[in-house]
């Protein structure tokens, strides 16, 4: 029996894209929409920040050497919803798809964090510093997905939410290479470092729009 519900667990952790993350949006009603925005722009800023902190720590202490530069092409498992990179893309697309897209973004984030903060516990070598760090990451991104999700609520109501992608990158992070275990951890903390970035890039761009009608 303890077999059979280890298996089970480890199909759930595969196929990420079939779990569903449901959240109450009660709470968000009576809030003002203007702050709403400001404490998601907040929440998004301080995952970035400390993303990025991640990513660069963990690369100085793990993965330093040229020959994880050279390899790491930061593939990154969220590639497939095709976000607007420049000012012009994203100013030109609509306000529903942009928060679709974070959203997605978001959620396609929950394992992979999950799966982290596992990995970092388990790492020789790791300090203290680093779990705390992917602790917080992995709460704040359901605070920013909780955020978002009441944003597309109150702005788009009605508004269906995107499926979000697959991560198959399971196996190299719990993979018995020292070499391919750590290239995999620093591609996907940059991937988070990008994503994360983006997130709040594309709040900025949408409360400009939404509260102060593009006069900002």
């Amino acid at each position: 029996m303890l077999q059979m519900l280890l298996v089970s667990n480890l199909l759930l952790w595969e196929n990420v894209y079939s779990m569903s993350v449901c959240f109450d949006m009660e709470e968000y009603n009576e809030i003002p929409i203007e702050e709403l925005f400001d404490s998601a722009i907040f929440t998004a800023q301080y995952i970035s920040n400390l993303a990025t902190q991640l990513s660069e720590e963990f690369d100085t202490k793990f993965a330093h050497s040229l020959i994880y530069k050279a390899k790491n092409s930061s593939t990154c498992h969220t590639t497939s919803l095709a976000t607007p990179a420049s000012i012009e893309k994203i100013q030109q697309t609509q306000s529903d798809v942009l928060l679709k897209m974070m959203i997605s973004t978001s959620r396609a984030w929950y394992h992979p964090l999950k799966q982290l903060v596992h990995t970092m516990a388990t790492l020789e070598g790791a300090c203290e510093t680093l779990l705390l760090k992917v602790k917080e990451v992995d709460e704040k991104n359901q605070d920013i997905l909780e955020e978002l999700k009441a944003i597309l609520v109150r702005v788009h109501p009605g508004a269906e939410e995107n499926f979000y992608p697959a991560w198959m990158g399971l196996a190299d992070v719990r993979s018995t290479d020292e070499d391919t275990r750590r290239f995999a951890i620093s591609n996907l903390l940059q991937c988070l470092a990008s994503d994360t970035d983006k997130i709040a890039n594309y709040l900025e761009v949408l409360k400009c729009r939404i509260i102060q009608n593009n006069d900002c």
